[in-house]
């Protein structure tokens, strides 16, 4: 454990890239405050809206915190590169520490699965997986999902997916900023993640996201 840590961090957590976009500010177990954005709103509102969140708190500025936590992906691509400038900037100008973690590791630990599969909307009729036991994620056709379980357990945050997962063993939790807290703390606990190196958690690759016209030349 890293010993700069208490049992009482004051976390900023930030995730900008599902279904509820939003953040929250903890002190240990305790939400202090919370708020949801519009989806797709994130890159105009995000800092005024964590401004915000700190008047809630009374004399509680950024540089009081102990670190700023965000959900680098998988998800929307605008909202991931959203969550995460956000986050990176305000811990390059206070000087706080940064912990990244994957929506899929999130979806997992809340739904207090401890094997099975974390699954999420990944459009075009994908999902991202995360196989819970390992850590792997990966993407994969919705339709492939039930042969894969296997009858193992699916945790999944939208029911749009559910619904396509007819006969299989189905834990729906949707996700809220507030749940990242616990897979923030043991990355903090392992040292956390470097501010200039951290990146977008895509699991799919940039390249087809934004798929070049034909022709496109390099």
């Amino acid at each position: 454990m890293d010993s700069t840590l208490t049992q009482n961090e004051r976390l900023l957590l930030i995730d900008t890239c599902g279904e509820t976009v939003g953040i929250a500010l903890t002190r240990g177990e305790e939400v202090l405050a919370a708020e949801d954005l519009a989806r797709g709103s994130a890159s105009a509102e995000i800092i005024e809206a964590i401004r915000r969140l700190l008047l809630t708190q009374p004399s509680c500025q950024l540089r009081d915190l102990d670190a700023i936590c965000v959900v680098h992906g998988p998800g929307s691509f605008t909202g991931i590169r959203a969550g995460l400038a956000a986050a990176k900037g305000l811990c390059e100008a206070v000087g706080l520490p940064l912990a990244a973690v994957s929506r899929l590791e999130v979806l997992a630990h809340a739904s207090a699965l401890t094997d099975g599969y974390a699954a999420l909307d990944a459009g075009r009729s994908e999902v991202y997986v995360r196989e819970i036991s390992t850590g792997r994620e990966w993407l994969c056709p919705v339709g492939d999902l039930p042969l894969l379980a296997q009858g193992a357990r699916i945790a999944l945050a939208e029911s749009r997916v559910a619904d396509q997962l007819a006969g299989c063993e189905i834990v729906l939790r949707p996700l809220h900023a507030s749940d990242s807290r616990g897979p923030v703390l043991r990355q903090l606990r392992l040292g956390g993640n470097d501010v200039a190196l951290t990146d977008a958690n895509y699991v799919r690759q940039e390249a087809d996201i934004y798929p070049k016209p034909a022709g496109a030349v390099g």
